[in-house]
């Protein structure tokens, strides 16, 4: 979806390049959609514009409106629209194309052209009047009023935050990602109804929600990758206590996925996890949230110098400027053998004792990945005690202790496959209970082996991205793999379809349907497969998918 940012930023583009400009013609899908010669209807709404002049451009949320006089032509950029000046992208946003464009509207001097949008005619009269009453709760609007906005906001009582939040006549230009950045920075949980919320909080979600669009608008505008900056939007791992993201569709627009962190947005201003942005600045609550919970080195305004390339960078500057290195990465490399001897077993064996839950000993081992692309191993070693006699340390190794309650909590996505030594256990209940989301336990109390089915690009040996087609087609919604290195100019092209290696559904011969739990519980955020059929045409098969 294209938010209130990257439309207000479309706006200024149009309004710079074509403003007092003369409409010659108009064509496109919608104009052709209108016209039916067959029954002497030659002519559509669109044809009112020709022969008059751009006089203004305004933008209102995730509206464009462009007056022609006492016309005005009304533009909604929908899920991935975007236009062109004789062909030339002027924003740096990543609208997607086809063959034909909704409108084509040609000027006395340049052809303006929009893809994948919804246009209409309406008059000039209503169009400026809804600016003018809602200009001032617009995000991304340099008049914004606070205050007005939180009054908006607490009138909804009896609502669901996250729905409040995307209603355009109460905060226009919030789309789904500044929703759940707003909400994961205010601390709110996205179903809470705004009667359950305080005022002060509620004024600290305006804020955070202005503040990330103001950042939205300049990744936008100046080309910048907006993902450094989000913390919990298509997620798996939370940026604050790198716990369990929930992944769950809910309010009126079930369309809309939402992510949140259970632990972290407890709708208190106050909590002993949730580190609460505050400082006024632009970017710095962005960056002060993502160091402090994370235990990640501050952003300090003294110079520090590339290991790679020895550059000398400023303080504020998260990369290398000339190799792209990032800091954070320089730092902890700096820092991990400090903080390996600062630990020892006996330390770690100390916070065991006492736990009652505590039902065996997790060996971790991290080798480097070689050439043949060998995997790590993880040892589950039942024991009836918390204690551990393997040596902390290892030539080459780094082992890690930890309880299997820990070891239950979803884990992060690895970039090598997982390989996992078969065990016995004391029974099956306690084999079933060790077993972690995403490896399987087989009847006889032994943990079977789970394997990574995700390929890894030839060019830059990591793992690949997992995505489905969006083009109409005869492989439309086919799920594929592509190179995952980002940026996207950086990607390879390789390319290999992900359904071969699906299961065959066993009543229809057909590869099964991938999907997602949606459902908040302990399976969230889980893949499966099921029947590919129409839901009410669907079989009983189902499976899950181990290994994507």
């Amino acid at each position: 979806m294209v938010e209130g940012p990257g439309c207000k930023i479309k706006g200024e583009k149009i309004k710079s390049k074509l403003l007092n400009q003369t409409v010659k013609t108009v064509s496109g899908n919608a104009v052709n959609r209108e016209k039916k010669p067959k029954k002497g209807i030659t002519s559509s709404q669109f044809d009112v514009v020709v022969g008059r002049s751009l006089t203004s451009v305004q933008s209102l949320g995730k509206e464009l409106f462009m007056y022609f006089g006492d016309v005005c032509l009304r533009i909604h950029f929908l899920m991935a629209g975007s236009f062109r000046v004789n062909g030339q992208a002027l924003d740096k946003d990543y609208g997607k194309l086809t063959e034909t464009p909704s409108l084509k509207v040609e000027f006395s001097k340049d052809v303006l052209t929009f893809y994948k949008s919804a246009v209409q005619i309406r008059e000039s009269g209503s169009c400026s009047m809804r600016y003018a009453d809602l200009h001032e709760l617009d995000i991304c609007s340099p008049v914004f009023n606070h205050q007005r906005a939180v009054a908006m906001v607490m009138e909804q009582s009896n609502r669901q935050v996250c729905d409040v939040l995307l209603d355009q006549t109460i905060l226009p230009g919030v789309g789904n990602i500044i929703k759940n950045e707003a909400l994961f920075d205010s601390g709110i949980k996205p179903s809470s109804k705004v009667q359950e919320l305080s005022k002060d909080l509620v004024s600290h979600l305006v804020k955070m929600t202005r503040d990330f669009s103001l950042i939205f608008y300049k990744c936008r505008k100046t080309g910048s990758n907006l993902n450094q900056y989000m913390k919990i939007y298509n997620k798996r791992k939370c940026g604050q206590c790198e716990g369990k993201v929930t992944i769950t569709r809910t309010g009126e627009d079930s369309e809309r996925v939402t992510y949140y962190c259970p632990d972290c947005q407890t709708n208190t201003l106050k909590s002993t996890i949730k580190v609460h942005p505050c400082k006024n600045s632009l970017l710095g609550w962005v960056q002060s949230g993502r160091q402090n919970a994370v235990g990640k080195h501050p952003i300090e305004e003294t110079e520090w110098a590339c290991p790679i390339c020895t550059l000398i960078n400023k303080g504020t500057h998260l990369r290398c400027q000339a190799c792209l290195t990032d800091r954070e990465e320089t730092h902890s490399a700096e820092t991990g053998l400090k903080r390996q001897s600062t630990d020892s077993s006996e330390q770690i064996s100390k916070r065991l004792k006492g736990s009652e839950d505590v039902c065996g000993i997790i060996s971790v081992t991290n080798n480097k990945i070689c050439d043949t692309g060998q995997s790590p191993a993880v040892n589950l070693d039942a024991k009836s005690t918390g204690k551990t006699a393997s040596p902390w340390f290892k030539q080459g190794t780094f082992q890690k202790t930890i309880s299997l309650n820990e070891m239950n909590k979803p884990q992060e996505p690895r970039n090598v496959n997982k390989i996992i030594t078969r065990t016995k256990y004391n029974n099956v209940k306690d084999c079933k209970a060790s077993v972690p989301r995403g490896m399987t336990s087989q009847s006889e109390g032994v943990v079977a082996t789970v394997t990574s089915k995700i390929p890894r690009c030839p060019v830059h040996c990591k793992p690949c991205t997992m995505k489905q087609t969006r083009k109409k087609g005869d492989n439309y919604l086919r799920w594929f793999f592509t190179c995952g290195v980002s940026p996207r100019t950086n990607q390879c092209k390789f390319f290999k379809w992900a359904d071969e290696s699906f299961p065959i559904c066993p009543n229809h011969g057909k590869p099964a349907a991938f999907r997602t739990v949606m459902k908040e519980g302990p399976n969230n955020g889980r893949k499966f497969f099921a029947c590919p059929l129409p839901k009410q045409k669907q079989c009983g098969f189902f499976e899950w998918a181990e290994g994507f």
